[in-house]
């Protein structure tokens, strides 16, 4: 089990990031932190990975103190691994050779089908033999994801780990790590301010601003129930209406055409639609001007009234 209790970070003269954190993630479990840029996530995950060093609290693994940069000679754990945008791994070597020499912990024949396990994973069969040093910016991304795993950590930790992969890569890739997390008992924790891509991972969902974790979710919980306008538009479109003076937020697919007990209606004015593949999304303006979407299977332009539950 990972453990932070209490921790705190500050800057050398600098404010405060964040203050009286407490969490906990179990062995096979998947934490994403979503929020805003300049919220502080990318820092506390720096702290868990100790690049930096906790203000006050403790970080712990298995009831294991991690300790921080200042506390030893070396910065960085042997049981947390950390993806982000400085690579790490050997540029004088090949792709391959960065792989395997994560991997001596391993028996040779566990070693060699790992390590082509990994390469066939991370799209890097083809450059194996290339030199590490000359890889595009979305090669290195791959490579460094691919070195992290091998050190089979016992905590993962990803900054923002999809900035050069294009969708069908993101979520193979997305599939492995999550099926590693189980098979391997690792627990991983995502930052991200695409909170769009933690709801397909995760197993829950911090929402984080201003050096604050603002609230709890499972993935459905922050799709379809968001405790704000503001934090549920990390996850996807979202409709905010009023009835009686209160707030109602519902998901674009979340309506009836037709009127059902304790359904209220919306008149709605046809604005235009965009063709999404599967589905069509609608775009509306409502009686007070705001926008409005729905999804749908077909164009709604002769739609005058929608029904959304109140519950």
């Amino acid at each position: 089990m990972f453990k932070a209790e209490n921790i705190s970070f500050q800057f050398p003269k600098g404010k405060e990031v964040f203050s009286g954190l407490n969490f906990k993630l179990k062995e096979g479990e998947i934490l994403s932190i979503v929020g805003p840029s300049g919220a502080g996530k990318s820092t506390l995950l720096n702290c868990i990975a100790t690049k930096l060093q906790l203000k006050t609290g403790t970080i712990s693994i298995n009831d294991q103190r991690i300790k921080g940069p200042e506390e030893k000679l070396l910065k960085g754990d042997s049981e947390v691994a950390i993806i982000d945008q400085s690579f790490d791994y050997d540029v004088f070597f090949t792709v391959e050779e960065n792989v395997s020499g994560q991997l001596h912990h391993l028996r040779n024949e566990e070693r060699i089908k790992f390590v082509e396990e990994l390469l066939e994973v991370f799209h890097l069969v083809e450059i194996r033999n290339q030199k590490s040093g000359k890889l595009s910016g979305g090669e290195q991304q791959r490579l460094s994801m691919a070195c992290a795993l091998a050190k089979e950590p016992k905590l993962l930790l990803l900054d923002e780990p999809f900035v050069h992969m294009d969708v069908h890569l993101l979520r193979s890739i997305g599939k492995y790590i999550r099926k590693l997390a189980k098979l391997r008992s690792m627990m991983v924790i995502l930052v991200t301010h695409q909170g769009e891509d933690a709801l397909s991972w995760s197993d829950k969902i911090f929402f984080f601003k201003s050096g604050k974790i603002k609230s709890k979710y499972t993935p459905e919980k922050a799709y379809y129930k968001p405790k704000t306008l503001y934090e549920g538009l990390f996850f996807g479109e979202l409709n905010s209406v009023y009835f009686d003076d209160k707030q109602y937020l519902f998901r674009p697919n979340n309506y009836q055409l037709k009127s059902k007990s304790g359904s209220e209606s919306i008149d709605i004015n046809f604005e235009y639609s965009e063709f999404r593949g599967h589905y069509l999304a609608n775009y509306f303006k409502m009686n007070n001007n705001k926008s409005l979407v729905l999804y749908a299977k077909r164009e709604l332009s002769a739609q005058k009234v929608v029904y959304v539950s109140k519950n």
